[in-house]
């Protein structure tokens, strides 16, 4: 099949069509995370049920991003993103509808498929669609449409819960899916097909390491325990024999060769640390604007807006700098950003500005656009074009996963710091952790009753909240080590990309 390429009207369709195709999927988890409790309140089901219909689509797209990637590039990726879009509407409105659990589950567990086909071919027909001299800054402003995006979905699907129900909030995605399918009929060209063999045990294999790997680390969220620690050995475990199988399968699902490049080892370390912090930093915000603040989630979702249109400006910013410094100067440069960012958030206190929290959130949120604009191109031109929806799903999966452990990581040490720092004084009280879990809970706006006097109700309240402060300039203090170290990481491989590049020019 014949590559096609877009310009004029066209190019600017495609753009909004991928970067709305990868928002939707990225807003979809939010809205059922979001509203969970109207979810589990509407359909009577248990607690150890909403765990799972919340990371069921999760798990399922970690299951089959690689596999969306090598069916995209040997049968045409707009034709998979087509079929991943029209999935997305079809058991979107079947778990709007759902009268049960059971549909409720099963409905998820497919959009989870389709959502890895939206977010694993977007990034690649971006790459694919536009001619080599308008790639990066076609890529720029792919970023800026998915940062512009991305709080649409989870802000209106809230609202519409809210105020009608959480079936409402769940037709967001349908809704915003059916626009991705008509835009992507009428603007967005087919792809060259590569007749590439389909590895069946790799792909077995790494859906296996990222399913175990996904579910174990979001297990962490509630503390260590024996299914948490198996499913991420048995992840780790498929991990290592998909490397072991995909260097000897003639034709397999990755080639592991495009990592033998110092500057693509580079990049991708640079996101993993991003989206390691973005996960954990965007949790500890969270948790103070609830805790110590005594704001609703709403009060983060609306902070979040102006932070991610100015990052949408970032990203097309980055594109035009990387032109002109180089991409490792800007990866670097958004690293440093990033950590400026959980600097400033050592300043937090229990009456600190909200204009300083929102400054606060934008820079991290602005590091991270920076960093991904040159991180995708130089992944994108890592590879051959007949790799290219394999590569866009190696980005998707390491965002993912990566994104995933920081926020179970850093929860999981910011509850041991909790307890640390204010277990003893409960226990001299009378109060059990239980007990202040609960009045937590029911703090925080989510189903929960009162279970002390109000005094010392009142008590555990201040108490935590002193915590929460302690533990959260600790964790960022921790974080912040993170994109310095990745700092050295990228300035390392990409000056041996450099003396690689010169030894092969004099030869």
């Amino acid at each position: 099949m014949q590559q096609g390429q877009v310009t004029g009207f066209a190019a600017v369709m495609t753009t909004v069509a991928m970067g709305l195709g990868s928002a939707v999927a990225v807003g979809d988890l939010r809205i059922l995370a979001a509203n969970i409790s109207l979810v589990r309140g509407g359909l009577g089901f248990s607690h150890g049920t909403t765990i799972f219909v919340s990371s069921l689509a999760t798990l399922t797209l970690a299951a089959s991003v690689l596999g969306a990637g090598v069916l995209g590039d040997k049968y045409g990726m707009k034709r998979m993103f087509l079929a991943g879009a029209c999935a997305a509407v079809a058991f979107g409105l079947i778990g709007a509808a759902a009268p049960n659990v059971v549909v409720l589950l099963i409905a998820r567990a497919c959009i989870g498929v389709a959502f890895a086909f939206l977010s694993g071919l977007s990034l690649a027909i971006m790459n694919a669609v536009f001619p080599p001299e308008r790639r990066a800054g076609a890529i720029a402003w792919y970023l800026a449409a998915v940062y512009a995006f991305g709080v649409l979905p989870a802000t209106v699907g809230s609202l519409l819960a809210e105020q009608f129900g959480w079936r409402s909030g769940l037709l967001v995605t349908p809704v915003l899916a059916t626009l991705v399918v008509a835009i992507t009929l009428r603007y967005v060209p087919e792809t060259q097909s590569s007749h590439r063999g389909t590895d069946l045990p790799g792909l077995l294999l790494i859906a296996v390491a990222l399913v175990g790997v996904t579910y174990g680390i979001s297990d962490l969220q509630s503390g260590v325990d024996l299914a948490a620690v198996a499913a991420i050995g048995i992840g780790i475990g498929a991990g290592a024999a998909f490397v072991w199988w995909e260097l000897r399968c003639n034709d397999p699902a990755l080639d592991l060769r495009i990592f033998r490049s110092p500057r693509f080892n580079a990049v991708v370390s640079a996101g993993a640390a991003n989206n390691l912090v973005q996960g954990g930093s965007m949790t500890m915000v969270t948790f103070y604007l609830v805790i110590v603040r005594d704001l609703s989630t709403w009060a983060f979702a609306l902070l979040l807006i102006p932070a991610t249109l100015v990052a949408a400006l970032a990203a097309i910013g980055a594109g035009r700098a990387a032109a002109r410094f180089g991409n490792g100067t800007v990866v670097v440069a958004g690293l440093a950003v990033l950590a400026v960012s959980l600097l400033v958030r050592l300043s937090f206190r229990i009456d600190t500005p909200i204009i300083v929290v929102g400054a606060a959130m934008a820079l991290t949120t602005i590091g991270g656009a920076i960093i991904q604009t040159p991180q995708t191109t130089v992944m994108m031109s890592s590879a051959p074009t007949h790799l290219g929806g394999v590569v866009s799903a190696v980005k998707a999966s390491v965002g993912g996963t990566f994104y995933g452990l920081g926020a179970a990581l850093f929860s999981m040490l910011g509850i041991i710091l909790l307890i640390r720092d204010i277990g003893p004084k409960l226990a001299a009280a009378g109060v059990s952790i239980e007990q202040a879990g609960e009045i937590l809970s029911t703090t925080a706006g989510k189903p929960g009753t009162a279970v002390l006097d109000p005094d010392r109700t009142a008590w555990v309240i201040s108490e935590a909240t002193a915590g929460v402060l302690s533990a959260a300039h600790t964790l960022n203090l921790v974080m912040m080590a993170i994109p310095v170290a990745a700092i050295v990481v990228v300035a390392v491989l990409f000056r041996r990309a450099v003396s690689e590049r010169s030894a092969r020019l004099s030869a």
